[in-house]
């Protein structure tokens, strides 16, 4: 085909919930990431920052048939930084990032997943999911467990399987090659997005909104109107002929959204200190000499310590180190070096000499080996079942005291978690916050009534009812209250549009998060749409206008 380039736009938010974007994304001309970041407060925002700084830089137009290998060898770079940011600050421990990325190469495209961040192709009438997820409650529907439906509403449908970064495993990729063609409008994004938007109504806004910004402004705006209680990004490529463009317009540098825009210094974690000196110019200091005493007590304990026969092998096996060490370092390096390697191996034997526990320990067994060669076998049996019998019989009760007091511990952290969890349903027709979890441990319920509020849930959308009566779920009060302030502006609006004769329940925007796939409602249609929200800007809330400046304007400014 044609030569082709990417017209793209990249916008992120943090949301009505959080305290920071975790999500990072970028759009090129060649080149469509997105990455959502995990690992608490500090963690998730610095993952998603390194792994898109690292791979923006394949934005180039110099890829070959062989860039599907180049795009899994970045992204493996990618995750190798974030193990090392770890590395150099240990409090970062645990973060994690997803990453979807697109990237042209010659004719087609290469794709590249792992997470549960996704990738969308609208091509003539269809509107396709490109990528799968990798998350647990997929695991269970591709097994036939549960049903995509049920899905939507699992308690762990946000716990996800595979990830980059600091999870103790190697990164599993999902790596494809795909054909592109003139008019294909490729959209990636975070779960932000698909968690709280119907998929009807993106699809929607992705066939009549031709610009990607505005676009992508629309989506996010969509999530936003759901309930907004994650992070969202979203990443919109339309495939376009290249010779439309100028040399100018094809050297566009790409656009950079969410925690890489709005924290560059992250980008430098986990890369390699070029300014390391080598080993040989490092300040060495030798171990204390060994005396012939100290070698005198491990040869004698030769016969009772398994280990000191090791440790001399060790020794031996050190000091032709050392002599190798010597052909790269000057003498008094090597000297040091064949040094501290005996001195190493002499004290896992026998410890150092005179004052040291090992040392003692050592020659008490070398005089008691000598007694019992005088005293005779009897009383060599005699001392070893009398020191480890009484031993081996407080090992089990060490046990099982450890068992006991481990499951007095997880009773307490199971009871705090619990308690520090919250969701919103329906309790006799008023919206109802309970603390708890919506389940039950046989004849015990997890959960109990904190508050009902005044709000009646005949006035909300039909779609959001249906979500009171699944649960919302809230990781705080806090959480939970936002969730009830937006179903009281939902219900507040309906009632001033019933009283003037405007849109109906069907039409109205639902304010509580969502799932993708669920039948939703079409906020086109909904004259009170919220505010714009570039990237790296602080949120502003939507302001309520009268009935009549509704109608007049469509919009909310």
């Amino acid at each position: 085909m044609t030569d082709f380039v990417f017209n793209s736009a990249v916008r992120s938010n943090v949301g009505l919930v959080r305290k920071n974007n975790q999500d990072s994304g970028y759009a090129g001309r060649n080149f469509l990431l997105i990455a959502d970041g995990m690992g608490g407060h500090a963690g998730g925002d610095v993952a998603s920052a390194i792994a898109v700084a690292r791979l923006a830089s394949l934005d180039h137009g110099d890829h070959t048939g062989e860039s599907l290998d180049s795009l899994r060898s970045t992204i493996l770079d990618a995750n190798d930084r974030i193990a090392r940011a770890v590395e150099d600050e240990p409090q970062l421990g645990g973060m994690g990032t997803t990453v979807t990325a697109l990237l042209r190469c010659n004719d087609r495209l290469a794709l590249a997943h792992i997470g549960d961040s996704r990738a969308y192709l609208l091509r003539d009438d269809s509107f396709s999911q490109m990528t799968t997820d990798h998350t647990f409650v997929q695991m269970l529907v591709d097994e036939g467990r549960i049903t995509p439906e049920e899905a939507e509403y699992h308690p762990q449908r946000s716990v996800v399987m595979r990830v980059l970064g600091d999870v103790g495993a190697s990164p599993e990729l999902d790596m494809s090659v795909r054909e592109a063609r003139i008019g294909d409008r490729w959209m990636l994004c975070s779960d932000g997005l698909t968690g709280f938007a119907d998929l009807d109504v993106i699809e929607e806004a992705l066939r009549s909104i031709d610009d990607p910004g505005e676009c992508a402004d629309r989506l996010v705006n969509m999530a936003l109107e759901g309930g907004g209680a994650d992070n969202i990004t979203v990443v919109i490529g339309d495939v376009i002929d290249a010779t439309d463009l100028t040399d100018e317009d094809l050297d566009a540098p790409g656009q950079f959204g969410g925690s890489v825009e709005i924290n560059p210094q992250f980008a430098q974690l986990g890369t390699v200190d070029n300014d390391t000196p080598p080993v040989e110019d490092l300040e060495t200091e030798a171990l204390p000499q060994v005396d012939e005493d100290t070698a005198e007590v491990a040869s004698n304990s030769h016969d009772d310590e398994t280990p000191a026969d090791g440790a001399s092998d060790a020794g031996a096996g050190t000091a032709t180190n050392s002599e190798k060490a010597s052909d790269g370092a000057d003498e008094e390096t090597a000297e040091a070096v064949s040094t501290t390697a005996v001195g190493a191996a002499a004290s896992s034997a026998a410890a150092v000499a005179g004052d040291g526990k090992r040392g003692g320990r050592g020659k008490a067994r070398a005089t008691k080996s000598r007694k019992r060669k005088d005293l005779g076998a009897d009383t060599d049996d005699f001392d070893e079942f009398s020191d480890e019998e009484p031993r081996r019989r407080w090992i089990p009760w060490a046990i099982a005291g450890a068992v006991i007091v481990l499951l007095i511990v997880a009773g307490f952290a199971g009871k705090a978690f619990i308690q520090s969890q919250y969701y919103v349903t329906e309790e006799n027709g008023k919206v109802a916050v309970y603390q708890g979890v919506s389940q039950n441990l046989g004849p015990f319920k997890l959960s109990n009534l904190n508050e009902t509020t005044d709000i009646e849930v005949e006035y909300l959308p039909a779609y959001t009812q249906s979500r009171l009566k699944e649960t919302i779920p809230a990781s705080s009060h806090d959480e939970a209250q936002k969730i009830v302030e937006n179903l009281r502006s939902a219900a507040d609006k309906t009632r001033q549009q019933s009283v003037s004769g405007g849109a109906t329940d069907g039409s109205s925007t639902d304010p509580a998060p969502s799932a993708p796939g669920e039948p939703g409602n079409n906020p086109e249609n909904n004259p009170a749409q919220g505010t714009q929200q570039q990237p790296g800007q602080p949120d502003q809330p939507n302001q309520p206008q009268q009935p009549a400046q509704q109608a007049e304007q469509g919009e909310n400014p």
